[in-house]
């Protein structure tokens, strides 16, 4: 039951996944390096767009409520890379990020209208948009549109200093 809300959040979503994917071509010799030192590497930006090991991003949207809002923490500026994310291939990464995106838009495949409007509380989105109670597609569409299309232009700059040329 795709609402027309979903199909547009999922078109943002399809555009910057494939924004994501097109910096990334070519950038498995460069999965460790970055664009200056002190600076996140390409497999630091594409650990922290996967959130923490163990996230589960249709768990936290199942939390969204119309009444007594949960309050979801989201620590801004970490990258979780231990574990096999130490080691895993640009492939291996993609892939768990992909499987993410998935899993959310197929849990708000089946949401109706009203649904989408259950809300939670993100203390950073005050920070970020003046308001921390925000509907889920508000929510959705922060994690793809602006965070993921935000972290593109960083790949794109480490791409750059890699020596490859613009992504197309």
């Amino acid at each position: 039951m795709a609402t027309a809300t979903v199909n547009a959040l999922k078109a943002k979503s399809d555009a910057a996944w494939a924004n994501i994917n097109k910096q990334l071509q070519g950038m498995e010799p460069y999965l460790d390096k970055s664009d200056a030192p002190g600076e996140w590497t390409t497999r630091q930006v594409i650990c922290h767009l996967l959130f923490e090991q163990g996230w589960d991003p249709v768990a936290v949207l199942k939390s969204f409520s119309t009444s007594n809002l949960p309050v979801v923490e989201i620590k801004g500026g970490l990258a979780d890379t231990g574990g096999s994310r130490a080691t895993a291939s640009l492939k291996q990464l993609l892939d768990g990020l992909d499987s993410q995106r998935k899993a959310i838009y197929g849990y708000l495949q089946g949401l109706s209208d009203s649904d989408l409007h259950r809300k939670a509380r993100i203390p950073l989105f005050k920070e970020l948009m003046g308001n921390e109670e925000v509907p889920i597609p508000v929510y959705v569409g922060a994690l793809f549109d602006y965070h993921w299309n935000d972290h593109a232009g960083q790949l794109a700059k480490i791409r750059k200093a890699a020596g490859l040329p613009d992504a197309r």
